[in-house]
């Protein structure tokens, strides 16, 4: 494929240097670029509180086993989220309500989602703010101080992206979680983190990621644990390069969207309709198109090698979720599927996306 559907910004001679050096340390998992990491992110999203892990997918398991739910609790979510949103939900043996989205639009219908909550208040919430777009709404958060329910934002493609009060997405609630995969704005090759300002919920966090022992990795003293966890501490090889990427964050969000507003700019193809995407501080991972015939396309792109994404599935077409009443759900499934994400990422230049260009607007 000549042009991949995502091109990261990278440092190669960078890597190369610190990998080196990493090595050399003799201290490959949670090492002290693993916590400098942990600092640097701590401070530029404003939080009191980082735990860093092996991916976003880690991230949102750590979260919900940080909520305390239990087997039947209710859970809402959206109906259009990756499917790691929820699994830790089900694999506790919580019930999972899905909700729709507004149409043509991958942001969950806080009118819907209010209503089931007025109805039958959960014990838990999970909030995606996808492709960047923050996904707040005040009459949920009195919802939430009435009930008191536990909400996790899944913000695993929304690092650095603000609502319109410029509130930073996973900052807000209870747990923010985030991917630094390579698709994503800034990665550390694979790994993710999760944001807090509680101090309980961070040692819960810490423990989660220690095998559920509340001590420093590897401590000596072999501590009892006092929570339910998993070995999730990150390799610092992969905390290295997340350094170094993260020092290049201005460029990397001012490369996105140039390349997103290059896109809708450029793209004259009336086949194509670009997905709404709102807020003024929207920093979008991909650009994003509705197309009608998506199989056509996606042939056509394939044939003059052009690498495309379709992205997400909705949780409803998977089969443990069979019984959704579908019908709820029409917008976020007609939207599952005439999605497409356009060839992008912080390392395109504009001179290959005017080839692209060019090839769809004769689709």
């Amino acid at each position: 494929m000549k042009y991949h559907w995502f091109k990261p910004l990278t440092h190669t001679r960078d890597y190369l240097k610190v990998s080196r050096n990493v090595i050399l340390n003799n201290k490959m998992t949670m090492g002290e670029d693993s916590y400098k990491l942990e600092k640097k992110l701590q401070k530029s999203l404003g939080v009191k509180y980082v735990v860093l892990t092996t991916s976003g997918t880690s991230a949102l398991m750590m979260a919900t086993i940080a909520s305390g739910i239990k087997p039947f609790d209710l859970v809402y979510a959206p109906n259009y989220t990756w499917i790691a949103s929820v699994n830790p939900a089900r694999i506790i043996g919580a019930k999972i309500k899905l909700v729709d989205s507004l149409p043509e639009s991958e942001i969950i219908n806080f009118e819907l989602l209010n209503k089931q909550i007025k109805k039958n208040p959960p014990k838990l919430v999970v909030l995606t703010h996808l492709n960047g777009q923050a996904n707040f709404n005040e009459e949920f958060d009195n919802l939430k101080k009435k009930y008191n329910f536990f909400v996790i934002e899944d913000a695993a493609q929304a690092l650095f992206s603000r609502s319109d009060k410029k509130i930073l997405c996973g900052t807000k609630y209870d747990i923010g979680c985030f991917s630094l995969s390579i698709t994503k704005p800034i990665n550390m090759v694979y790994g993710g983190f999760c944001t807090t300002n509680s101090t309980k919920l961070y040692k819960k966090l810490i423990a989660i990621r220690n095998n559920g022992v509340n001590a420093e990795p590897e401590n000596a003293k072999l501590e009892l644990p006092t929570e339910l966890g998993l070995n999730l501490k990150p390799s610092d090889l992969h905390s290295s390069i997340g350094l170094i990427n993260l020092n290049s964050r201005t460029k990397r969000i001012k490369n996105l969207k140039k390349i997103f507003d290059f896109y809708k700019k450029n793209i004259n193809n009336q086949k194509l309709k670009f997905s709404r995407l709102k807020g003024s501080y929207t920093v979008p991972c991909y650009p994003q198109v509705l197309v009608n015939n998506r199989k056509k396309f996606v042939k056509y792109c394939e044939k003059n090698n052009i690498g495309l994404h379709l992205g997400i599935r909705c949780l409803s077409k998977n089969k443990d979720f069979s019984n959704s009443n579908n019908k709820n759900l029409k917008n976020s499934i007609k939207f599952s599927d005439q999605v497409v994400r356009l060839p992008s990422g912080p390392g395109y230049q504009i001179s290959d996306l005017k080839k692209i260009v060019r090839l769809i607007n004769k689709f």
